[in-house]
């Protein structure tokens, strides 16, 4: 999970722009599907827990502790070749 982040406009009917690090270098706008409101518990603390990055090189940095799932976009035949 990323975020929150800030809606700068809402595009069309179901296309939002919203405001991105500049650092990250992709396209900001998001169809409706893709994104899901902001949401706090009773306490006012964001209801999914946010890590703490370790900061390396001024950067943050996350260490993945388990890949949940996967997916392979391309050819079958490269990734399993007979």
């Amino acid at each position: 999970m990323l975020g929150p982040f800030v809606v700068l406009r809402k595009i069309g009917s179901r296309t939002y722009e919203i405001q991105l690090a500049e650092r990250w270098e992709i396209y900001r706008v998001f169809h409706l599907g893709l994104l899901e409101p902001y949401r706090e518990d009773a306490n006012g603390r964001p209801q999914k827990e946010i890590p703490t990055p370790e900061i390396v090189d001024n950067e943050p940095s996350y260490v993945v502790s388990e890949i949940v799932d996967s997916q392979w976009y391309g050819n079958l035949q490269r990734k399993f070749p007979l």
